[in-house]
Formats: structure tokens, sequence, C-alpha cells
């Protein structure tokens, strides 16, 4: 036994010490593994801000950026050099419209490239999206580097994409991306990006960019748990099976993982060392430990041995408890003391089981119940007096016998045999442990109906069968009777011309009569035991709520409702009568439901013809009122409160003047006079209406009674401001030309007329030119009359970009064009003006995608003053434009003076 416990201490020694060195390797892996995610967070964060910030540059330049601008590449290059902090933060801005067609490039040399098919699904991606979206990263066809693009889209003024925006990101050479290279764990750890998806962003190998992570054969776990959303550190092994520290940490604004290899001997070098010292020591400890435990074990097991054997005689009966050394103050005294008493106890125990068993028996023999107790074979052990009384067999009969023969009926004796055959195999049985009723056998011959409860006892490898059988024969005569009562009860109830129920406190359905079928179509046998949401829905027992919460208050209810559970509306009025207990708590409550549709009828006909009334005055877009004979305000509808912001109901009974105010009301009280007086009246007015003025028309339609005097007058009037904007835009929409937006024929002959009494009155000449498109014709049959109409939109846009302030610029029909100089000096200041026209027109001109070469002549006429007529210019106009035609046209001409 020394030697055991020289072992032991050896072995506890060593196991405390691994223990410790445990703990303090896993405490220290947790710490570096913390310290690397919070590092690995950080890193996560600030690459997000910066995609988000890159994100934010992008959206702020889509916002400013002009729709219009796709077809306009100058403009387009003046707008994106205007923004050089958005161009900075990208490796290039380009720019397609909703077809794919390539804008702009901040680049050269990438206009003639066209998308790939990776580029055209993510376009369709951005398009689809409506939004800024970041894309897988890929391999660009220009620079050869990975890259990812930022999207956003440029709206237009009906919030469709008119173009979109994306800036690229060379991942290779990111600012933002250094300090992943920068950070290493350890010597040879290192830091790496992925997508979601596993493609590598940023990798130490720049030969595995754009590769999947496992790419490689083998398994990485930590890899594969970072690719199912795994974020924190764990310990893995990587495909070369070294062990690892791995942490990862998503990057939501491009839905990247960021993750961080940590080698775990470099992680744990210093402990290995420390373990290797602990172990030694610790060795070396526990064998001198032990070699002096084993001496002091040596005299201490001398008491111990003396103790054995003390207990040795007293089990052969040779000594009693007494000899035990109860005196020693030390460990063997307090062990002899311990077995002392426990002997002691154990005899108590035994007087105490002794006297229990004599309390049981007594209680048995005392119980109302008849109690009787068989072996497996059926055989009687146990037999109180209840049971003498209950079946007529004494005890001293009963136990030995069969209890089949004793209380089983002949019928069920059979069935009882095989019941007990089960229960000897096992101590199973189709009546053990529940309540049950049955019929047993008295002496005498006659049944005696009991309720039976049986509980199987083992004994060593024996089961017992124990049995308490209540007799229930004055129970099942009350049962009778209260059937038969509820029976009559039920019957009243089934032919009351109403719903009757009790409803419990929990609202579950206790009892219902058949007027449920009658009225409702369900069976009322089918609503026991289900709630009033179960039955018709959470959205009626909502409706209930204030009316049983107050009956299970104890108040009694009464209300009426419209029901349409039955698919038709019906009107029921309902009682609720709380059901009181004895403590005055509440058990439920009774329900009745009386249908009184037919009574109801009426009274909604009328209601309901009210309320369609109200209804249809209140949402047509006239304001209505109804004034009496003593012109105070009756009737207003909602319309009042739309325009006024006030309630009707706060002015009803008040005089109209107060109303509508003083001024308004002199303004109509002549009309009013003539409709008091039975004339239907209509005036039209102007009101302020939710801050701005409105026109408006009033009609006042007398209410004659039948004796020809006036009751009083309804007022109805119509908002026709809109119509009078609308009346006004047509004026304006008939001067201006539909396809350039620019003045028409009829609008030029007005401000010729204009223009010319102007110069007149100023003694200052005005010219007039007279253009067209060279070729025209041309342009209309090779591009179809849809590039025709480009060509002309572009061409009147030139020309308004072309001249002064106080010139006019018109389209007369086709391609012919005039304009209207103002101010001008003299013919050579006239030529300039039409020169400066030319040149305008001559850069190329962008139709449907492709440049196209436009140019005019122009033809220019000056009025001096004289008795000239606007006719007579324009065909001086017209006729220099022919001689700018036949100089070869893309020129000017201007025409002398008569």
């Amino acid at each position: 036994m020394t030697a055991v416990v020289v072992a032991l201490v050896l072995a506890a020694t060593v196991i405390v010490t691994s223990l410790a060195l445990l703990l303090a390797e896993r405490d220290m892996e947790a710490v570096i593994g913390d310290q690397q995610f919070a590092l690995l967070s950080a890193a996560a964060a600030n690459i997000d801000s910066q995609l988000e910030a890159k994100r934010t540059l992008l959206a702020s330049l889509a916002d400013a950026m002009p729709p219009d601008l796709s077809d306009h590449p100058e403009r387009m290059r003046q707008f994106i050099e205007q923004h050089p902090t958005v161009r900075a933060a990208f490796l290039n801005l380009v720019t397609y419209d909703r077809k794919g067609v390539l804008r702009h490039t901040a680049r050269s040399g990438i206009a003639t490239l066209p998308l790939t098919q990776t580029a055209k699904q993510f376009f369709e991606q951005a398009l689809a999206s409506r939004g800024s979206i970041i894309s897988e990263p890929f391999k660009s066809t220009v620079t050869d580097l990975p890259v990812v693009l930022i999207t956003q889209p440029v709206l237009d003024e009906t919030g469709a994409v008119a173009m979109v925006l994306a800036g690229s990101i060379d991942l290779a050479n990111a600012s933002f991306l250094a300090p992943v290279s920068a950070q290493r764990p350890g010597k040879t750890g290192f830091m790496y990006i992925m997508t979601s998806k596993g493609i590598l962003v940023n990798h130490p190998n720049r030969a595995r960019l754009l590769q999947h992570i496992n790419a490689r054969p083998g398994v990485n776990r930590a890899t594969q748990m970072a690719l199912q959303g795994f974020e924190g550190w764990t310990n893995a092994a990587n495909k070369d099976g070294s062990e690892g520290i791995y942490s990862y940490k998503r990057i939501p604004a491009a839905d990247w993982i960021l993750g961080a290899r940590f080698p775990t001997d470099e992680a744990f070098a210093p402990m290995i060392v420390m373990r290797r010292h602990a172990v030694l020591a610790s060795t070396l400890f526990a064998a001198l430990a032990g070699a002096i435990g084993w001496v002091a074990i040596l005299g201490l097991l001398r008491p111990l041995g003396r103790l054995r054997r003390n207990i040795a005689d007293i089990r052969s009966g040779k000594a009693g408890i007494d000899v035990l050394q109860r005196r020693r103050r030390d460990e063997i005294g307090e062990l002899s003391s311990a077995f002392h008493v426990l002997m002691a106890e154990r005899e108590a125990a035994l007087e105490s089981t002794r006297e229990s068993e004599s309390l049981i028996r007594n209680i048995l023999e005392q119980a109302p119940d008849a109690f009787i107790s068989c072996d497996a074979n059926g055989i009687v052990t146990e037999w109180n007096a209840q049971a003498e009384k209950s079946f007529g067999w004494s005890r001293t009969e009963a136990v030995g016998q069969d209890v089949a023969e004793l209380i089983i009926p002949p019928a069920m004796r059979a069935e009882h045999r095989d019941g007990m055959a089960r229960f000897a195999k096992g101590g199973t049985g189709p009546v053990l442990n529940s309540r049950m009723r049955l019929t047993a056998r008295h002496r005498g011959g006659h049944d005696v109906p009991v309720e039976l409860s049986v509980r199987a006892l083992r004994h060593g490898s024996d089961y017992y069968a124990t049995a308490f059988l209540h007799d229930i024969t004055e129970r099942l005569v009350y049962e009778q009777q209260i059937a038969a009562s509820e029976k009559r009860s039920r019957m009243i109830a089934d032919n009351m011309p109403a719903m009757i129920a009790y409803v419990d406190d929990k609202l579950r359905y206790r009892f219902t009569n058949e007027h449920f079928r009658h009225l409702m179509g369900i069976d009322p046998n089918a609503l026991l035991g289900r709630t009033f949401g179960d039955t018709f829905g959470e959205a009626f027992r909502e409706r209930l709520r204030p009316y049983y919460e107050a009956a299970l208050r104890g108040e009694r209810v009464h209300y009426e409702r419209e029901g349409h559970e039955t698919g038709r509306a019906i009107q029921l009025m309902v009682d609720m009568i709380p059901d009181l207990r004895a403590d005055g708590s509440v058990a439920g409550f009774y329900l009745m439901a009386l249908d009184i549709t037919e009574r109801k009828n009426a009274e909604l006909t009328q209601a309901a013809s009210e309320k369609r009334l109200k209804l249809l005055t209140d949402n047509l877009p006239v304001l209505i009122s109804y004034a009496d004979r003593e012109r105070r305000v009756q009737f207003l509808n909602a319309t009042f409160q739309d325009w006024f912001g006030i309630d009707p109901a706060s002015r009803l009974g008040r005089p109209l003047a107060e109303i509508i105010g003083r001024d308004h009301y002199r303004n109509a009280e002549e009309h009013l006079e003539r409709a008091y007086l039975g004339h239907h009246v209509t005036y039209e007015l102007k009101a302020r209406i939710t801050g701005s003025m409105h026109t408006l028309e009033t009609t006042f339609v007398p209410e004659v009674l039948a004796d020809g005097g006036v009751a009083g007058v309804y007022s109805l009037t119509h908002d026709t401001t809109r119509m009078k904007e609308i009346e006004e835009r047509l004026i304006h929409l008939a001067r201006i030309d539909t396809l350039t937006g620019i003045p028409n024929r009829l609008m030029f002959e007005e401000l010729l007329q204009l223009a010319i009494g102007r110069a007149r009155r100023n003694r200052q000449p005005v010219a007039l030119a007279y253009l067209d498109v060279d070729n025209f014709k041309a342009i209309n049959d090779s591009l179809g009359h849809g590039g025709g109409d480009t060509v002309l939109k572009e061409f009147a846009t030139r020309l308004v970009g072309n001249v002064r302030a106080t010139d006019t610029v018109a389209r007369l029909a086709g391609d012919e064009f005039v304009i209207i100089f103002e101010q001008v000096n003299d013919p050579d200041e006239a030529g300039r003006l039409a020169a400066k026209i030319v040149e305008a027109i001559r850069p190329d001109f962008t139709v449907a995608g492709q440049p196209l070469a436009v140019t005019t002549s122009v033809g220019v006429a000056l009025h001096l003053g004289g008795e000239q007529t606007p006719a007579e210019l324009v065909a001086r106009a017209d006729g220099a434009l022919y001689a700018a035609k036949r100089r070869g046209r893309n020129c000017h001409v201007v025409a002398q003076q008569p």
C-alpha cells in the first residue's frame, strides 16, 4: 500500500503540473487569439470605411451628374475633370449608357474595348439593383491586373437609370490594402482577403490572386468555417498539416473576409520551453516526497490494522461494538466512533421499520376503500376490513384464494387470467397505473360497481399487484339523476329561439345549444373546448374583448352587434351573465344571443342611405354647403376641411358671413339674394386655399318648398384653378415648337413685329438670319425620321447656345430656322454673328452612337428702320440663304440693302 501511495504522489504531482501547464497554454492561446482578432477587426473596419468612402464619393458624383451628359462627350469629360478627388480615388472612371455603350473613360485606349461577359453580367446587375454595388474581383483587360468595380446608377428626372458610373480599384496596388500586407503575425504568419465565395482578393503570394482559396488540394477546417459565416479565431491545421491560429472578420461593404494565420509553433515557443523545465522539476520533487511519505505511512497504518481485527471479531460474534477504539484522538478513533454510531443507527432503523409496517397495516385496515393485494398468480395476500364489507368474504377466507374466484364475474375471468400471465412476466398490464370503472362480484352473487386503481409492487424477483376498489353504487344513482336533469335542461336550451352557451374563464365553450346549428350552421358539439379565436378567428375575439373582459370582471353585459360569421349579415342582441364562485371570483359567463336582424334592417337601411349620401358629398371635389332662411350654415362637407383645415362640425349653426368672411360675403351677397328669390345663380371669385390663390366657381341652388317659398340655399363651389392653368398652358404650347422647344412660326411672326418696332423706336438696326441644315433630305433618307429629329434637336440646341441673350431663335418648318439679332450696329457685325453660327454647327453630331458631319447655310438681311415690312425682311433673308447655297453651302451671305 505504501508503494501505491508513493506512486499516487508522483502521479498527482505530474498530473497537477501538466494540468497547470495545459491551462496556462489554453489561457495563452485565448489571449493570442483575442489579440489577433482585435487587430484583424481594426484592419477590417479600416478597409470597410475606405470602401464606403469610395462608394460615397462615387454616389456624390452620380447625384451631381446631369442625366443628359450621355450624349455630350466633351461636357462629360469637363464634368469629370471638375471632380479631381473622385478621379484620384479610382484607377479609372468609366460611364456607360443603359445599353452598355461606353460614353466616357478617364483613361485613354479603352473606348474601343467591348464589355466582357463577366463585366456584362455585372453591368446588368447594376441596372437591376438601381443602387451602388461592388463587383466580384476580376482581371482587367486593359491593365491585366486584378480589379473590382464600384458602380453607381445615374437617374434621370423620372427615376429611371440613364447611365451607370463605374470606378475601378487596382487590388494589387490599392493603398487601403497596404496595411494588410504589412501586418504579419510572427515571422511566417500572414494576412489575406477573400470574397465570401472564396476568391482571393489579397494574398502574400501574388500568383494566387483571383484564384479560389480551395484551389490547392486538401481541406482547411478554419477556411471552411469562415466561408460558412464564422467570425472570430480558432485553432486548425492548414493543408500541409501545420497547426496555426486562424482569425476571420467580415468586411460588410464588399462582402469580403479578412483572414490571418499565426503558426502555433511560433505562438507557443516560450510555453514549450517552460513546459520542459516544469515537468523536470515536478518529477524530482515527487520522487523526494514519495520517499518521505513511505516512511511516515508505515507508522500511521499500525492502528488501522488493529481496527480491522476488531471489526472481524464483531462480525464473528467474539466481541461487541464496545471493543472499538472510540477514545483515540486521531483519524483511527474517529473511524471507530463512526462505525459504532453506524451499527447503533442500524439497530434503531430495524425497529423503526417494524413500527412502520404495523402503522401501514392499521391504516389499510381502517381505509374507506377495499384494499386487495395478490401475487403474480392471482393469489390473495392482503384483504382489509372494507374488502370484507364490500364483497362478503372475511380476511381468513380470502387470503390464499384466487382473487378471480372471489370477486371477478365469470364472463371476465379468462381475460383477467391472460392479464395476470403478462403481469407475472414483466410487471406490466393495461390496467396498471390508471383509474377505471368496472363490475365486481359479491359473495351473494350480485354485481358491485367499483372504481379500480391498480399498482405494481416488486419484491425481490417477484411482482405483486396492489389494488384499491371503491364502491360507487350510490355515486352512479346520483350521476343518473344529474344526467336526467341535464337532459331536461338541454331539451329546453335546444328549443330556445336564441344561441345559449357557457364560456369558462379561459374563453373556451363548455356548453352550446342547438340554435348554433340553426342560426350559424355550426355543429354545437364541435365548439366544445374551443375558444372564440379557434372558432371564429382572432379578429372576432378582439372585437368581443371589451365585452367578455367586463363579464369576467363580474359585470352583466348587454350589447348589439352585426355579425358576418355565417357569410351573411345578421344582427344580434347579446347578453353575458357572469358565473360567480363561492369566493366571489368569476368561473366564466353565460351567453345568450338573439337574432334581431329583421328589426335592425329597417334602421340599417335608413342609416346606410344617410351614410352613402354623406360619403358621396365628402368625396366630391366640390365644396358643398347649405344655409337656412336665417343664412346660418347647417351643412358642410369634408372638402371644407381639406381646403381650409377647419373641422366642418365646428362651424355648423354659424352665420354664413362669419364663415366665409365679410369681404367674400359682400361679393356673394348680390348672387345670394337672387338665390333666396328662387333663382339658380353662378359666379366666379378668387380665394386663398392652403396658402395660394385659387379660382373658384360657385353655384347657388335654392331649396324651393311646395308653396314656392325658399327654405334654404345649397352652395356648390368648384376649384377651377387647374382648368385655368391648362388653358393658359395650351395657349403657350401653341407658340412653341414641340420637337425643339424653341418658338414656332406663330411666335416668330409676333416677336419679329415687336423687334422691328423696337428697332424703329431706338433707331438701331435689327438683323434676321434665315438658315437650314445642308443636305437634310439625305440625312433623313439615310438615318430615318428618328435620326433626322435627333439632328434637328441638336441643331436647335447649338443655335440657342451660340446667340446673345437679346437674340431669338425660332423654327419655321422642317429644317428651316430663323434668328432675330437685335441691336446690330452694321452689316459686318451681322456677318460675324452668322459666321459664329456656321462654326458652331461644324463639329460632328452624335446620332445613334455614331459621329455625323452636319453643316448649315445662313442668309442674313438687315432692317435699318425704314418702311420695310416683316414679310419683305424674311424674303430678303431667304434670298441670301439661297445665295449661300449657290456658293457651296457651309457658309453665310449678308444681303445687300435695297
